[in-house]
């Protein structure tokens, strides 16, 4: 055995699934021996928790304390849970977003969530009301708070996937950042308007309207490939938004892409290779979220098993 198994019954499906997939798709070259499928598989039994950890977030998350600064529980994605469940989708879909875009850090959690949407202990948050009013409103408060907030208090650092954002004043900071976010979603009236405009657009398919929101958020800045389908990720995994991934959108990424690379092929091109991650998917019953997310972390060690926390 090459190491320990968290949920043998998965662990055993996904197995199987792997070893039929050859006979009805295309090979799996990257599987050259058990240590290899073995990694493929725990990546994927941890990504596949991931999603689900949020699904359940979705469904427990009761308190407004949770999105409430300095509550000492909060936690923007049960907030905006529990905020959805109340009717304010804008303020949902917003906290989704404001999460997405700084991160949750390894260490520092969601401080710079929790610090930002509480205005550094300010009077006052920043909910969706107070930040649509007038878009520029956070460029130019951040403007005045950037030199003491970032020279005091606790430690609150951009999340992994988000480590080359920051809230200095500009073009590339977080204040033009949601600058672009707000107009964007001006532009419909509400979230839930933009919403209704893409079903108008491409009927209410699940996995059509996130390939239709995919596109429209090239209006959003600091957001790139990994971004844009985080955020709608969290989304349809919070049961916000009525979306479901349509595929990995791996042909800008770069660990999801080579270990898409590693398993199918390496001469493959990008549209094969996507294909491939799809029918991976379906085939595992699966979302696109789950192989992207494991292929990411498959790619870094496929021989020996890491945990990473995504």
């Amino acid at each position: 055995m090459y190491g320990r198994i968290k949920d043998k019954k998965k662990f055993e499906e996904f197995s199987n699934c792997l070893s039929t997939f050859p006979k009805v798709a295309l090979p799996l070259v990257g599987l050259t021996n058990g240590e290899r499928k073995f990694v493929l598989i725990a990546q994927l039994i941890d990504s596949l928790r991931r999603t689900e950890y949020l699904r359940v977030v979705s469904i427990r998350a009761k308190s407004s304390s949770l999105h409430t600064p300095y509550s000492g529980s909060f936690d923007p994605f049960g907030g905006a849970a529990v905020l959805h469940k109340a009717g304010r989708t804008d303020d949902a879909y917003w906290l989704i977003y404001l999460a997405t875009h700084f991160g949750k850090h390894k260490d520092d959690g969601w401080n710079l969530t929790e610090d930002f949407y509480g205005r550094f202990g300010q009077e006052g948050v920043w909910d969706w009301n107070a930040a649509s009013q007038e878009p520029l409103a956070i460029s130019r408060w951040l403007d005045v708070v950037y030199p003491d907030v970032t020279r005091a208090g606790r430690s609150r650092r951009f999340g992994n996937h988000r480590k080359f954002e920051t809230l200095k004043p500009g073009p590339k900071g977080t204040g033009h950042a949601l600058e672009t976010y707000i107009c964007w979603i001006a532009q419909y009236g509400s979230h839930q308007a933009l919403i209704t405009h893409a079903h108008n657009s491409v009927g209410q398919n699940p996995k059509e309207v996130y390939a239709y929101l995919y596109k429209e958020l090239d209006r959003v800045v600091k957001l790139g490939r990994l971004g844009k389908f985080d955020l709608l990720c969290n989304l349809s995994n919070l049961q916000v938004a009525p979306i479901s991934p349509d595929q990995a959108y791996i042909a800008e990424s770069t660990g999801p892409k080579a270990g898409a690379k590693a398993l199918f092929g390496q001469e493959l091109g990008i549209g094969n290779l996507e294909n491939a991650c799809a029918k991976l998917a379906e085939h595992l019953e699966v979302s696109p979220q789950v192989i992207e997310d494991a292929l990411c972390n498959w790619q870094k060690s496929p021989e020996r098993y890491v945990y990473f926390r995504g």
